[in-house]
């Protein structure tokens, strides 16, 4: 390709990127995301912080004008589902990636060629809003089944404190120093004992004994 023929090439493909970022299916994706704090523009573009966002509309834009949307597309579906809809296929290959990040394993996942480790950075980002907590910091419900004791002794703590009973106990469990042995009980069985200090680690209360599986057992030389 001679000279004139790379200008003229390279003309038509600025003119093509051009009239692309002026497309509305771009221009719904990324004032969204930059609404949400995901992505900034150096162009003033419209804010649609409500927008409803049709992820075949979105998988263009990230392909075929701005990269940086496939990279936060997955964690923005993640935190703001409702504003989504699309076919099963997209569904599909997102909610792989985000069960990829909150459960890792040793399979391979790519979002249309961009690694699962550039991916999950944003599942971890603070937003500007406040509202829409990184994955890391959301609380996850359980439910445990207490003493009449145990309940009594959260309440008081909780009127005495001004703290809720999560809080009350979020700060027990950072304060326990859970300790894992690995040895051979007085039956000859190789058990992982969880077990921690207590009253001034004048205590040691058992959480948890197993018997040890073959890799536990082999790095025991048992």
């Amino acid at each position: 390709m001679n000279m004139t023929a790379l200008i003229t090439e390279i003309n038509r493909l600025a003119q093509l990127d051009k009239k692309r970022r002026r497309d509305p299916r771009f221009l719904m994706i990324m004032g969204f995301l930059a609404a949400k704090g995901f992505l900034h523009s150096n162009e003033k573009i419209p804010l649609y912080p409500n927008g409803h966002i049709n992820l075949k509309d979105a998988i263009w834009a990230g392909r075929f004008v701005e990269p940086r949307i496939l990279e936060v597309l997955p964690a923005a579906y993640e935190r703001f589902k409702k504003h989504f809809s699309g076919d099963a296929d997209a569904i599909q290959k997102l909610e792989q990636i985000i069960g990829g990040i909150k459960q890792p394993n040793d399979h391979k996942i790519e979002f249309y060629g961009i690694s699962i480790e550039k991916l999950k950075p944003w599942f971890f980002i603070r937003l500007q809003d406040g509202r829409s907590k990184p994955l890391h910091e959301r609380k996850v419900s359980k439910t445990f089944r207490f003493k009449p004791e145990t309940v009594d002794t959260l309440k008081k703590l909780k009127a005495q404190s001004g703290q809720t009973e999560t809080e009350i106990l979020e700060k027990l469990v950072a304060a326990a120093k859970l300790i894992w042995l690995l040895g051979i009980s007085a039956a000859l069985r190789m058990l992982i004992v969880c077990h921690c200090f207590i009253e001034d680690d004048r205590i040691i209360r058992i959480i948890s004994a197993r018997k040890a599986n073959k890799n536990e057992q082999k790095q025991y030389g048992y």
